[in-house]
């Protein structure tokens, strides 16, 4: 077998740079000093920063000895000309370039390369040189990204209310169509009178597999194509630029396609609209093109790029992303192109406002340094190996996230990985005008000096948008990667901590603004507060339950119809007593139900299919009696068999009549206190699906057998039980009898489970002697995958001096029903919760399972979605939310798990 050889390092660190040592308690008390407002925070007391990658990236050697030949005259310093000639040798010549920067960077330079090189005239593309750029200058320099923007939207707006592109019948074109505009794109835009279309591919949240990170990807950060050209129809003459933004940074860093720039392309050449490009992120976004779509694979970087640009009219781009520079923003537009002939004159314009606002415009608000660093920087940003090691590091970020059960948007993106929060706040009934990320960036801080941007609900005001705008915000939480700053151990710091807060999510603070609510781009200077969430529980009995089986509804995959059912189908059982408020702590003394370990009336469960990650959402509950006796406990039964008979037309109460009298005995062994159970399943095609629960031993326990025996032969299973009743030992107890209330006497089952081993689950005597009693009666069953299951929930161990001695035995579930026959179908199960300390040992021992049994990703991504529907507080914090797991096994190999979870109304059990 051939060693893995992992990708070999692009790059080396020789410059290092101390981090600080701050408490989380001077962090809060910095906090409390700036507003909350995490843009406000001193970067110098953060142990990692990803606020944003723009102007953060660690420049190269080659880019510090271009900035150490930095020319800062004030009228055409000769950075002016690098930077020119490398905008002409990335976006126009493609291979075939020039670098006339070299010469410089040696200092051989001399009139002849001037004439020569530098003050050739040329025209005809983004950069007019020579003479062609004092008469059409097309090429103008800018301190950042949002001041060529700023440029771009305030010249155009003005010449439009002058009549400029304006169509003789439709009027002013006043739209910006876009996929995506960032926050401070967007704001410029309006600010300068333009009203803004988003229409961003659909399909940004879709769940995308995480095996195929790396390996494929389907450019979520497209134009929508159709709903763009629908809106093109219906709104003739009033779109003045289509802006395609690449990478897409307002939908998470997603890539776009060169077919979706083509195809924008047309649109815009069909009704005659100019289309630019925010090209901030273009290398990396030609990294994607070329490692993802059809075509492309056996083309460079540098091919990628010119095709790109040369379906565009103009672009703005900050050098502060994919410039590898510090500082730097340029706008340019194509000579003598639509663009250009459509507002005639406006590069002059242009240049007015250039000179008037940021500098001559040789440096246009940058130092001779800059200019020289990000003329390098450009050159440096293509490289094939830098962009493979950038976009492998935030991949690698994504997955190190996503395998500890993080929800990221996926594919990653490839500047920032974005947490996807509502799935890290699922189950904590968080509102988006909660502004919860708002709380979690802040904990970030606080707790670990890491500093993320939430991209949600705040910064993009959820709270102030009309509601058919709501639906378009995204409730994310960004962290931007510099470029060449960060390892894998800031990487893994990072990961550990969000994991730490996820693990803590239901105690993490709601956020309010407590000024500057209304402001434009307010997340950059608004005052904010954390609001801690109560964790106490307010509601009823029902209404608890009802949530929680609305969140797990959820995490099952059923639509909202299928879980109002459920919670119909409980109300129905639970009867007034559901309406009870849940006392802060369980009541002793009152009537304490066996269906849930922590005492409450309810229990949920969970069976997931290992192969296709397909789940089934089941509850169990008991009806509450008025008073702590059997005679109401019956009372309550039988009050609930008559109410679930009338609501559903497919019940059937006929077979159960027909055995009541064996398990509703008038005058029981005192400590007996089960008279009837009830359980709902819902399905799809047959609605929902009733069984009920009896206790054998009602007329002793030395009798249970009997009674099973019994209503087996009244049922016409006496084969059946004879299959049962030769495998029970000495040590095998008969504890429980299912019965499906069906009319369908084919479909329904009749289960017997039975206890073994005297209270010690993990004697391995009694597990071999378990599973060979499966094998030998269940045709379905596998002796060593019974074993194998029981060895994992039981942590590997088994047997030991006096271990686990008196705690659960395991139990044994066989059902029979007319359509299988006399055999049946065997189910065991493990009771984890009295063999662990805590539940997240308990997720461990799961988790090593599946992997180790070949389930499914699915599988184990449905496994980890329940869990964090029906958690209610870290799982290291105690037991009791996983009170049983079992395994059934089913022709064709055919393996399902079933969780059996509490609601923990009354809080996590402690230790044996």
């Amino acid at each position: 077998m051939s060693t893995f050889i992992p990708r070999p390092p692009a790059h080396a660190a020789l410059v290092v740079r101390s981090l600080p040592s701050a408490s989380a308690e001077e962090r809060q008390q910095i906090l409390e000093d700036v507003e909350y407002n995490v843009f406000a925070f001193p970067a110098g007391l953060l142990t990692c920063d990803f606020l944003s990658d723009s102007g953060t990236s660690a420049m190269t050697d080659v880019q510090w000895a271009a900035l150490m030949r930095g020319d800062e005259s004030y009228g055409r310093n000769w950075g002016y000309y690098c930077l020119l000639d490398a905008f002409r040798d990335i976006f126009e010549r493609g291979h075939n370039r020039h670098h006339i920067m070299e010469r410089v960077l040696a200092g051989k330079t001399d009139v002849e390369f001037y004439q020569t090189k530098l003050l050739v005239s040329s025209q005809g593309g983004f950069v007019n040189g020579g003479r062609y750029q004092l008469e059409r200058p097309n090429f103008f320099i800018l301190p950042q990204g949002r001041c060529a923007e700023t440029l771009l939207f305030s010249i155009m707006s003005s010449m439009i209310a002058e009549g400029y592109g304006s169509h003789p019948e439709h009027g002013k074109p006043t739209t910006i169509i876009s996929n995506g505009f960032f926050d401070t794109t967007g704001a410029n835009a309006a600010v300068a009178g333009f009203q803004l279309q988003t229409f961003t591919q659909p399909g940004l949240t879709d769940p995308f597999p995480s095996e195929l990170i790396g390996v494929k990807n389907n450019f979520k950060g497209n134009l929508d194509l159709a709903a763009t050209k629908l809106y093109l129809e219906g709104h003739p003459g009033k779109v003045s630029m289509i802006l395609v933004t690449i990478t897409n940074n307002w939908a998470a860093a997603q890539p776009v396609s060169m077919a979706n720039i083509r195809g924008a392309a047309a649109l815009a050449r069909d009704y005659s609209i100019p289309l630019f490009l925010d090209a901030c992120r273009f290398a990396e976004n030609a990294y994607f093109i070329q490692k993802y779509e059809d075509g492309y694979a056996d083309k460079s970087i540098a091919d990628i790029v010119q095709e790109m640009f040369s379906y565009a009219e103009g672009f703005t781009i900050s050098l502060k992303k994919d410039g590898l520079a510090n500082m730097g923003g340029v706008l340019c537009f194509r000579d003598q192109g639509m663009f250009a002939q459509r507002y005639e004159g406006i590069g002059m314009l242009l240049k007015e406002r250039q000179i008037l606002c940021y500098g001559n415009d040789s440096y246009g608000g940058m130092s001779g340094r800059d200019l020289m660093a990000a003329s390098a920087g450009l050159y440096q940003v293509t490289d094939q190996a830098y962009l493979c090691n950038r976009i492998t590091q935030v991949q690698s970020f994504a997955q190190k996230l996503q395998a500890n059960d993080i929800a990221v948007l996926s594919p990653p993106g490839g500047h920032a990985v974005y947490l996807d929060m509502d799935h890290f706040f699922f189950g904590c009934n968080r509102k988006l005008e909660d502004f919860a990320a708002v709380g979690f960036t802040l904990e970030l801080i606080k707790k670990y000096g890491i500093r993320a941007a939430e991209a949600g609900p705040f910064g993009w005001a959820y709270d102030l948008k009309p509601v058919e705008e709501r639906a378009k915000i995204p409730n994310l939480v960004r962290f931007a990667v510099p470029r060449h700053v960060y390892s894998d151990e800031h990487i893994d710091y990072t990961v550990a901590a969000i994991k730490d807060l996820y693990e803590r999510r239901h105690t993490v603070p709601n956020a309010v603004i407590t000024r500057g609510k209304h402001m434009k781009l307010r997340h950059f200077s608004a005052g904010l507060k954390p609001v801690p969430v109560d964790q106490a529980i307010t509601d009823s009995f029902l209404g608890e339950a009802s949530r929680q089986l609305g969140h797990l509804s959820t995490a099952v995959g059923q639509d909202a119809a299928a879980g109002e059912e459920l919670t119909k189908a409980l109300a129905l059982v639970a009867g007034d007593w559901g309406k009870t408020p849940v006392p802060a702590q369980l009541d002793s003394t009152g009537w304490i139900s066996g269906v849930s370990n922590d005492g409450s009336a309810v229990e949920y469960s969970v069976s997931i299919d290992q192969a296709s990650g397909k789940a089934e959402l089941r509850f169990l509950t008991e009806a509450q009696p008025k008073d702590n006796s059997w005679e109401h406990l019956v009372q309550a039964a039988l009050r609930a068999n008559k109410d679930i008979e009338k609501c559903y037309p497919s019940i059937s109460l006929e077979r159960f009549d027909a055995i009541r009298d064996l398990f509703l005995t008038p005058s029981p062994p005192r400590d007996v206190k089960l008279a009837a159970w009830h359980s709902c399943a819902f399905s799809a095609s047959e609605g929902p699906q009733w069984k009920i629960y009896l206790d054998p031993s009602a007329a002793g326990e030395e009798k249970a057998t009997q009674t099973a025996r019994e209503a087996f032969s009244r049922l016409g299973l006496e084969s059946g039980w004879q299959l049962i009743e030769g495998i029970l030992g000495p040590n095998d107890r008969v504890i429980y009898f299912s019965l499906d209330l069906a009319s369908n006497k084919e479909e329904a089952r009749v289960k017997v489970y039975i206890a073994h081993g005297g209270g010690d689950a993990t004697s391995r005597a009694v597990v071999a002697e378990v599973a060979q009693k499966h094998a030998s009666i269940c045709p379905d069953a596998d002796a060593f995958e019974i074993q194998r299951f029981f060895a994992a929930m039981a942590g590997g161990e088994f047997g030991g001096e006096n271990k686990s001695s008196g705690r659960k035995s395991l139990i044994s579930c066989f059902a029979f029903s007319g359509k299988t026959g006399e055999r049946p179908v065997g189910t065991v199960h493990f009771p984890v919760d009295a063999y662990v300390a805590d539940d997240a040992e308990v997720k461990r021992r799961v988790d090593r399972y599946l992997v180790d049994v070949g389930a499914s990703v699915a599988a184990r991504g449905r496994y980890a979605m329940v869990l964090a529907a029906a958690q209610r507080r870290p799982l290291c914090e105690g037991r009791g939310i996983h009170a049983w797991v079992s395994l059934k096994q089913g022709a064709g190999g055919k393996r399902e798990n079933t969780l059996y979870l509490c609601p923990e109304m009354f809080g996590p059990r402690g230790p044996f």
